[in-house]
């Protein structure tokens, strides 16, 4: 249940990791509660899909950082708010009938706007008899899960708010702070639970409305007289007598006891594994001593027409976004296959133009390419577990798929033609998918050593090559993120959810295309000059891009605290991070990457020479940023007239820049070239000449965000925000902060809230 809370300064209702068990709090204003669950109660308006666990207070975060963080999730859903519908509609749409009317008794409602009072009443009323509401001022505690910034709150407006749906109309600033308020805690109930939708409602001094978030985007009703009406008692009576799936619960997922037959063969497994990387403790599975109930994870293989039963405790890592992709990963224990594995749990856009992921990683193992982390079984996530586990004899074995149903409701609509070209923002159906791994690694940013980390990119690029060569697939997402170490050192290429395989000429030679994580993507991409398809040169380019930002990021190249070290800081932050906004409202940047791929403006060879220790790396990172010199270097102007002996040299100048560019491009049209200069600096060079050094591990030299990790990666870490897959037009006016690296595909673009607030700029 959700009602929000005047939007002033001084209602701010989250909570900061520290969280310490206790009784009841003796303030009311600082009501708290935990359980795994309590995030989806407040969301799905009462909910009884888990068991309650312990109650905590937990201290409260300043408003400044609320703020910015209600403005970063309210664009995340820029023009995915559809309404409003009215609410006969919202209700036929989206619950199951009902036929007796719930009878409102005006006298019993709350007086005073308030939110403990509006929970008194809910609970004295008797129209919720399987779940119940509770006022939630902030739930979460540092040991639940390691990434999560804040969970649901429980408030109410102090008047009415309008959600975005018509970039005609000025949007303003205290309306994004809502919907953004709403997003965020929505988000916090997929990361505290296991959810396929939620149901939410807005209640404000006389009038509410009834919401439904996926994974699509949102629908909300009309704002109806809530105190007259009985709609909101009918929606919480009809919730109050649905099942767990219409609720939005994921069936495929069920909650077991720590002394369960699974639980005990779960931990007996991890007991005797040795399957995780340095850095990775066995009390990241399943700790000694957790708090709330394991789950047990009935993952389907939808090629093998079979379930393996996986033990979860909680999610390692989690995108910071709900709408989209909302990918999460976690340390599992496969009871069928008795080992220790990653479980990647998304929701995919469903397009002709990119394949399943589970699709993808069999087709690379049937090509034997190398350095995988080891796919072997999942799928999308049927409908009805039930079903399929425990069949009729009569029944068929298909079964519908966990998908999204905003798109379908909105798609049909009249308006929405005119309204999705207008903003240009996509509707995409979105589809559960769950993948197994046997292999767990750890970030590349966790290396031990500077061969290491240039060893393990060599590793990613022969994966890159063979999948490109063998199994005609192109990545188009090589970044930091999908490169991990596994636990023998070795590198391994992740996450190919955004890949394209060739023969998809369509999608293979679409033009325009800002695909991949915006640190690492091309120069040439990101600056759009011409338009042309991503290409294997640009995943290429991507590998030195990750190169250079681990490097300058991770090892100490200049004294701390220097000048030198505010310039190297600054430089960094021009060469991975520069946007800017077109003419047309797109994004571009990539100036300062062409820059110092072909000339000394930026990352100075000079100063790399002085500074960048030992040498074989030095000279590694100098030799591979030559190979794309002559790509941007510009073709140089020949006047035919005039003094023929400067003629003569100025074509000269042209046609040694034609030689140069050839060649490049020549080499660039595979994985070879790039893998041999790798090679011949990690493995086959002159150890008389050249030395590596065993101690030169990554250490982070500025005080950043966390580097974004995206969707698989398997290495828990004190906090990590992921970035949901959009496109660059959703970065805002803003160039992003650095270290917290953008992720980007062409799906989406900017949209109502973002084109009406910059209206009201000018």
């Amino acid at each position: 249940m959700v009602r929000s809370r005047s939007v002033s300064s001084a209602s701010s209702s989250s909570s900061q990791y520290p969280c310490a068990s206790s009784s009841r709090p003796s303030s009311p204003s600082k009501r708290s509660f935990y359980d795994r669950s309590s995030a989806s109660t407040s969301m799905s308006s009462l909910d009884a899909c888990s068991t309650p666990a312990q109650r905590c207070s937990c201290e409260l975060i300043n408003e400044s950082r609320l703020k910015k963080l209600y403005y970063d999730h309210s664009q995340s859903t820029d023009g995915l708010w559809h309404g409003p519908l009215s609410v006969a509609e919202w209700t036929k749409e989206f619950l199951p009938s009902r036929e007796t009317p719930i009878k409102l008794d005006p006298d019993a409602l709350p007086d005073s706007h308030d939110a403990l009072a509006f929970e008194d009443y809910i609970t004295s009323s008797g129209v919720c008899a399987t779940v119940f509401p509770r006022a939630i001022l902030g739930v979460h505690g540092k040991d639940h899960t390691t990434n999560t910034f804040l969970s649901a709150d429980f408030s109410i407006l102090s008047r009415n708010f309008a959600l975005d749906h018509n970039s005609r109309v000025p949007d303003t600033e205290e309306a994004a702070y809502t919907r953004g308020r709403l997003a965020a805690i929505m988000r916090a109930v997929a990361v505290n639970s296991h959810r396929t939708f939620c149901f939410a409602f807005v209640v404000m001094p006389e009038f509410a409305r009834l919401l439904r978030f996926d994974h699509a985007g949102i629908v909300y009703s009309e704002l109806f007289p809530w105190r007259t009406s009985g709609d909101l008692l009918h929606f919480m009576a009809t919730f109050d007598r649905m099942t767990p799936a219409q609720r939005g619960c994921d069936t495929s997922v069920s909650a077991v006891a720590s002394d369960s037959e699974e639980a005990v063969q779960a931990k007996e497994i991890l007991e005797s594994s040795n399957a995780l990387p340095d850095g990775v403790q066995k009390t990241s599975v399943i700790p000694k001593r957790h708090r709330g109930p394991l789950y047990l994870v009935n993952v389907y293989d939808d090629e093998q027409k079979a379930y393996h039963r996986v033990v979860i405790h909680r999610p390692i890592k989690s995108v910071e976004f709900y709408v989209g992709r909302m990918t999460m990963g976690y340390y599992g224990v496969d009871l069928d296959e008795g080992a220790v594995v990653y479980v990647k749990d998304a929701w995919r856009i469903a397009s002709p133009a990119t394949a399943p992921e589970a699709s993808t990683y069999r087709r690379l193992n049937t090509h034997s390419v190398p350095y995988l982390p080891g796919f072997y079984f999942g799928g999308d996530v049927p409908e009805d577990t039930s079903a399929l586990l425990h069949p009729a004899p009569s029944t068929s074995t298909a079964c519908p798929k966990q998908n999204t149903q905003s798109q379908l409701f909105v798609t049909d609509h009249e308006e929405a033609p005119r309204r999705s070209r207008r903003m240009h923002v996509g509707l995409h159906e979105h589809v559960h998918h769950r993948l197994l791994f046997k292999k767990i690694g750890r970030p590349l940013k966790s290396f031990q050593s500077t061969l290491q980390l240039c060893t393990s990119l060599m590793h990613a690029l022969k994966s890159h090559g063979a999948a490109y060569e063998d199994a005609k697939i192109l990545h188009r997402d090589i970044s930091g993120g999908n490169i991990l170490i596994d636990k023998d050192g070795c590198g391994m290429l992740i996450d190919w959810d955004m890949c394209v395989w060739l023969e998809n000429k369509e999608e293979a030679e679409r033009t325009g295309q800002k695909i991949g994580t915006w640190a690492y993507i091309s120069a040439g991409l990101l600056m759009g000059r011409e338009q042309r398809p991503h290409l294997l040169r640009d995943d290429l380019e991507s590998f030195v891009h990750v190169l250079y930002y681990h490097v300058f990021r991770y090892r100490p190249s200049v004294p701390a605290g220097s000048s030198a070290q505010n310039e190297l800081l600054a430089e960094i932050d021009r060469v991975f991070n520069t946007a800017w906004r077109t003419e047309s409202g797109s994004m571009a940047g990539g100036g300062p990457k062409s820059l110092y791929l072909q000339s000394s403006s930026h990352f100075d060879p000079a100063m790399m020479r002085t500074h960048i220790q030992p040498l074989p790396l030095c000279r590694l990172m100098l030799t591979v940023r030559k190979a794309f010199e002559p790509i941007y270097t510009v073709e140089p102007l020949v006047c035919t007239s005039g003094d023929d002996a400067y003629v003569a040299l100025e074509l000269k100048e042209l046609e040694r820049w034609k030689q140069g560019f050839n060649t490049a491009h020549e080499r660039l049209q595979s994985s070879a070239y790039l893998i041999s200069l790798f090679e011949k600096m990690t493995t086959d060079y002159d150890r008389a000449r050249f030395q590596w050094l065993s101690d030169d591990g990554a250490v982070d030299q500025f005080d950043l965000p966390p580097e974004s990790t995206n969707d698989h990666s398997a290495m828990a870490a004190p906090s990590s925000s992921g970035s949901r897959k959009r496109s660059a037009e959703s970065l805002g006016d803003k160039v992003a902060p650095l270290g917290k690296v953008q992720r980007v595909t062409s799906s989406r673009n900017v949209s109502a809230g973002a084109l009406a607030r910059a209206g009201t700029r000018d």
